[in-house]
């Protein structure tokens, strides 16, 4: 089976029209393509699908993998831009390496991986309510895209291999930290960050008052 009850015996006519416009999607940004010819794959989409993945909350991107959660999620606090805007900074250069060969920087060349893979892993997965052919997935086949992006061989020994790792770390690092929140121009937070409500955390404290002066009067200590 194919996951999800699909045979591995063949493959539907839809399925294989879906396939191809998957990769017809992918294409123009593969195997080196020309500066003018490149278009950008969808990332903000990919990143609020993987934001879902990896923290499920009440958003519709939740909802459609099937994984939900009662309190807010990585896609409501904000994960996506942030982990764009890192990305961006990271990897200002092409990202070239087997298998992939992108011919393209940053945040785009992460949500070109995670979608080309999506489209492995599930030929429907290029049509759907969302852009992204990722966010398409189930859950249980998104889980699937990291296993075969974590196979050992694939892109070992190229920097490749260390930006696919670091996918779901960085993700869901950013999804419980204050960086969705965070005003780089004022240095404070904009709000309370999600991470804090889901792990408990009340925030920053000044110290307490039972170690406020000095014990008894003694400020110092002679030899």
């Amino acid at each position: 089976m194919t996951g999800e009850g699909r045979p591995n015996s063949g493959i539907s006519r839809r399925e294989l029209l879906a396939g191809m416009a998957g990769v017809l999607a992918v294409a123009p940004f593969v195997g080196g393509a020309s500066a003018e010819a490149v278009v950008l794959p969808p990332i903000r989409d990919t990143f609020h699908g993987l934001s879902a993945f990896l923290v499920p909350g009440r958003d519709r991107f939740s909802a459609h993998q099937g994984r939900t959660s009662a309190t807010p999620g990585g896609v409501e606090a904000g994960t996506a831009a942030p982990l764009e805007r890192t990305y961006d900074q990271a990897i200002p250069f092409p990202l070239v390496g087997r298998p992939f060969d992108l011919d393209l920087p940053g945040a785009a060349a992460i949500a070109a991986i995670l979608n080309l893979t999506a489209v492995a892993v599930d030929p429907l997965a290029a049509v759907g309510p969302f852009a992204a052919a990722f966010a398409n997935l189930s859950f249980e086949r998104k889980a699937e895209v990291f296993a075969r992006l974590e196979r050992p061989g694939l892109a070992d020994g190229t920097p490749v291999r260390f930006l696919i790792n670091t996918i779901p770390t960085l993700a869901a690092f950013i999804a419980y930290s204050e960086a969705p929140v965070f005003d780089r121009a004022t240095g404070r937070l904009t709000a309370v960050p999600v991470g804090w409500q889901l792990s408990g955390y009340d925030g920053v404290g000044d110290g307490w008052a039972e170690f406020q002066g000095y014990y008894r009067g003694i400020d110092r200590v002679t030899d």
